[in-house]
């Protein structure tokens, strides 16, 4: 008899030890899920810069007509093709998109400029840039994130000292190669 009660008691040690194996991998994977859900949705609520694409979509409507937009609008229906339409403000120089708020302005025929202003939850931790951007060069400007109250009296083409006051600094200049562009080697 006395065997029976030892191998019961046993059977109960280990029933005991698997539960409580069983309960800390649970609390380990439900912390993991925890992490992950958090960072997930961190990486959701960041700004996200998307100037390349909008240079080089810009440029390219520029070879194709000889001139920059007057407005986003013109850019959509040229090479975007978005359906439905996007909302790009009364103007149509206006454009959010993944937490960035675009102001464009067109300078001149071969003359433009973008503000490109964070939004959002985030935005503390993203860059605020100017550029001007010509078919030959692009000249941009680099600072951190601006507050709304700022952002409504922002002029359109800032001088020097505005940028300086914004605490905006110049990023090197890039020149680009209208023959390589054009597919033509050197």
């Amino acid at each position: 008899m006395r065997k029976t009660k030892t191998r019961a008691s046993f059977n109960k040690l280990k029933i005991t030890w698997l539960l409580l194996a069983l309960a800390g991998i649970l609390a380990v994977g439900s912390y993991g899920w925890h992490i992950y859900s958090l960072f997930r949705d961190w990486q959701t609520n960041m700004p996200q810069p998307q100037l390349e694409k909008l240079t080089k979509d810009l440029r390219l409507h520029h070879n194709r007509t000889g001139r920059f937009p007057a407005a986003f609008t013109e850019v959509n229906d040229l090479l975007w093709h978005t359906k439905p339409a996007p909302d790009y403000g009364s103007d149509g120089r206006q454009a959010r998109t993944k937490n960035y708020y675009y102001f464009y302005t067109r300078v001149n025929e071969r003359t433009c400029a973008i503000w490109a202003l964070p939004t959002g939850p985030r935005r503390n931790y993203a860059s605020s840039f100017f550029i001007v951007l010509t078919p030959e060069w692009l000249r941009s400007w680099k600072g951190n994130a601006i507050g709304d109250d700022v952002i409504s009296r922002l002029p359109a083409i800032p001088k020097p000292d505005q940028l300086a006051a914004l605490m905006m600094q110049e990023m090197p200049s890039r020149v680009f190669n209208q023959q390589n562009e054009r597919g033509d080697s050197r």
